[in-house]
């Protein structure tokens, strides 16, 4: 797992609330809206984090499930 996908999984670990993908960019320290975006869908596709496109973008967490 790269460095940015590590900061990405730690940071929905301590979220009490789905975050989305700016917010994962700003503190994750990512410079790129669209890099932020390719890692999260990675992770998804990964089965690390959950996804879902809303009306207004991307939404990412990790289940309480994966945690453990």
């Amino acid at each position: 797992m790269t460095a940015i996908k590590k900061r990405i999984t730690d940071r929905l670990k301590t979220a009490d609330l789905p975050a989305h993908v700016e917010d994962i960019r700003v503190s994750c320290g990512i410079g790129n809206w669209n890099t932020a975006l390719k890692h999260c869908l990675e992770l998804v596709l990964s089965k690390q984090i959950q996804g879902k496109k809303t009306s207004n973008g991307w939404i990412f967490w990790i289940s309480k499930e994966a945690e453990k």
